[in-house]
């Protein structure tokens, strides 16, 4: 009975892992096929003919893409990456800033309504999102912030914050008191308590913090999708899913400059990932 149990589990771990690992591979394949063989019956599984000219269009030549008045594959992936990385990083720079004060305001100072605070803002992680993005394309209109860059870093910051607030005050509480009566008695300031200090005790957390925004910030596509419609601010998960189109489907375009969208989320995870694991348990068990 052990022995069938243990087969089971290991027969839906295999299945789990083939569910989840089949769409990877076929961007991988697509990416590397032309298109006639991508729309071949059966389909190929391994590819018949390897092609590197989907990643020179995209990245150099900027050919083979037939939508897009006026836009080039090249101009689709470049001006998307960048767009990606102004807001991921500058979303990453204001939670890197503004998320320990906030966690060390709900972990160490006591003020009136701070538990009733904490809660509405922790509550936030429960709306949503299409919902309330009705509400937002409408206000951003009157704000003049549709199709903007700063539209897209303000929504994320807001979107980041309950998160971070709840990793952050859950590392700082564990940090001892007696390290910042020490630090008060050398006459150390509050910002200076917090900055040199508690980060330093809450470095895994912090860490945590900052990768997981870059790739909260990076993966968005709802709203961008909504609040968004030239290049001028299209992040790259808007203008990879503009290679598919009414009257054309370019999946070997698209396999392509989604594979060069995933390599930095996937690096990111690789060189921190003991850190983004430990910050999030300790962060919500603490």
């Amino acid at each position: 009975m052990r022995k069938v149990k243990r087969i089971s589990l290991y027969l839906f771990i295999l299945i789990m892992m083939i569910w989840t690992l089949i769409p990877f591979y076929w961007i991988i394949l697509s990416s590397f096929s032309l298109p006639v063989d991508l729309y071949s019956t059966p389909p190929h599984w391994i590819p018949t003919r390897i092609t590197f000219e989907n990643f020179k269009s995209i990245l150099i030549t900027g050919k083979g893409f037939r939508g897009g008045i006026g836009t080039t594959a090249t101009e689709l992936i470049k001006k998307g990456l960048f767009n990606s990385l102004i807001v991921a990083g500058t979303t990453t720079l204001i939670m890197t800033f503004i998320a320990p004060l906030v966690g060390y305001t709900f972990a160490r100072l006591n003020f009136p309504g701070k538990k009733i605070f904490f809660f509405y803002i922790i509550g936030m992680i429960a709306v949503p999102s299409w919902p309330v993005l009705i509400g937002l394309f409408s206000e951003f209109s009157k704000l003049k912030l549709l199709d903007t860059l700063t539209g897209l870093i303000i929504l994320s910051v807001a979107y980041r914050m309950p998160f971070d607030t709840w990793f952050m005050r859950g590392y700082i509480s564990s940090v001892p008191y007696e390290l910042e009566d020490a630090a008060r008695i050398d006459g150390c300031t509050r910002l200076g308590l917090i900055y040199k200090i508690v980060l330093p005790a809450s470095l895994p957390g912090l860490v945590a913090v900052v990768i997981t925004s870059f790739l909260f910030s990076w993966n968005m596509f709802m709203a961008p999708l909504v609040l968004t419609y030239t290049l001028r601010s299209k992040p790259i998960t808007v203008t990879i899913s503009e290679f598919v189109g009414q009257y054309y489907a370019e999946w070997n375009l698209m396999s392509a400059g989604a594979l060069i969208a995933i390599v930095p989320p996937i690096l990111i995870v690789l060189l921190f990932q003991k850190y983004i694991i430990k910050g999030m348990v300790a962060g919500a068990i603490k």
